[in-house]
């Protein structure tokens, strides 16, 4: 990490209704809170994919070219071939917003797996050529298994395709595993600071030390902080966060 490499705010963090998949009903738009980012520091934006499906044609047009721009679109598009047409206007949708990069999701059943393949290479030809698609490997996904994930990764080629890992909050065992699997595959972080507790300044450095060991040289997204389960207001999560990124961004000072 010779240089402070950037932080995104994950708009996901500041939305209460993140988990309610029967209610599309958004707490907020992003237009109201992005100056107030971008006077803070964040360096932009990790969209959450309904921050910029549900909402008005004005709202996007903001977005376009909002003081605190999207730099990583947040998709929930799967990976099946009914999907076809959701992909395309997600692709679309992320360029238009100006991301250059994006996190996906496989499918979760592994005997359809060549399928998910094929429907990532299709999607990747949409994207522009500098544009980098960035498996998140959730649990429960195909990709979450390492092995047959690096075997994918070889398949469609190291240019444009990326991970994502929680980096920062997981056990050292499991982010050295990450690293040994994907290596420098992996060029973005969801960072939490707070597990059982908020992590300290120490506890960061020494985990950003280990990042630079293992030679990371990505991004990272703040996508959770403290109290997100616990009925906290969007302003209480806000201070958290900005409490992490200041934290994150002073240990990557010193890195």
């Amino acid at each position: 990490m010779n240089s402070i490499p950037p932080i995104y705010l994950g708009t996901v963090l500041l939305e209460l209704n993140r988990w309610n998949k029967d209610d599309n009903t958004l707490t907020f738009k992003t237009s109201d809170w992005a100056q107030r980012l971008a006077d803070d520091g964040f360096d932009g934006l990790e969209l959450w994919q309904y921050h910029a499906t549900r909402v008005d044609d004005g709202e996007r047009d903001f977005l376009r070219g909002g003081p605190c721009p999207v730099k990583v679109f947040n998709s929930y598009c799967d990976c099946d071939p009914e999907g076809a047409e959701e992909r395309k206007k997600i692709a679309e949708l992320a360029v238009e917003l100006g991301a250059n990069g994006m996190k996906y999701n496989s499918g979760k059943d592994v005997e359809r797996h060549d399928i998910y393949v094929e429907s990532l290479r299709a999607w990747r030809a949409m994207l522009p050529p500098d544009f980098r698609l960035m498996c998140e490997c959730h649990r429960g996904s195909t990709m979450a298994d390492t092995a047959l994930a690096d075997q994918t990764l070889d398949r469609l080629g190291r240019e444009n395709f990326g991970m994502i890992i929680h980096g920062m909050n997981n056990d050292e065992a499991t982010v050295r595993e990450r690293f040994g699997a994907y290596g420098d595959r992996i060029v973005h972080i969801h960072a939490c600071l707070s597990k059982d507790g908020v992590m300290t300044e120490k506890e960061v450095c020494e985990r950003l030390e280990l990042l630079r060991e293992l030679g990371f040289d990505g991004t990272f997204t703040l996508e959770f902080t403290e109290g997100m389960r616990d009925g906290l207001t969007q302003e209480e999560l806000y201070r958290n966060a900005l409490r992490d990124f200041r934290l994150l961004r002073r240990c990557l000072e010193k890195a």
